[in-house]
């Protein structure tokens, strides 16, 4: 089974390498949690990829708010184990809604207000571009709100 997850490994590595994660480490702990189908303890994950408890510890850090890993704790045991969320549809669910309320909303919220002082300051041709970058920005972000729509539509369809 190990050259089979070794291939799993680096199928997720390529991925994330075609996305611009170009940190084998990351990809691996990714790859190693989501194949698991019960909780790994983390201590294990630093023996199998041969780094420190600190450096997988970094890259959880970095990987739980995007992919719902849980950090558990077992009675009778000091280790600290992980598990990441198998729904891959659901994964992405979760990161389309965080993009809508953490992008689309504030940027909806808070632009207008922001371009309407800039229309009535921006004197020079300079203030007059970044204006229209912005104003581009603005009608782009409307634009994927209404993509980010259709997909959680459609992931809720397939559900």
């Amino acid at each position: 089974m190990e050259e089979l997850d070794k291939k799993i490994i680096d199928l997720y590595q390529e991925m994330g390498r075609g996305q611009g994660i170009n940190d084998p480490l990351l990809m691996t702990i990714f790859a190693k949690l989501y194949i698991e189908p019960e909780p790994v303890a983390m201590e294990d994950l630093a023996k199998e990829t041969g780094y420190s408890l600190a450096s997988i510890s970094n890259k959880i850090r970095m990987l739980e708010p995007m992919l719902q890993i849980k950090r558990i704790r077992k009675p009778g045991t000091k280790k600290l184990f992980l598990y990441m969320e198998k729904d891959f549809l659901k994964i992405w669910k979760d990161a389309l809604l965080k993009k809508q309320e953490y992008v689309v909303n504030n940027v909806k919220e808070k632009m207008p207000p922001i371009l309407k002082d800039y229309k009535e300051k921006a004197k020079s041709s300079r203030d007059k571009k970044k204006l229209k970058v912005m104003e581009g920005y603005y009608e782009q972000i409307l634009k994927f709100e209404k993509i980010l729509n259709v997909m959680i539509k459609e992931i809720n369809k397939v559900k």
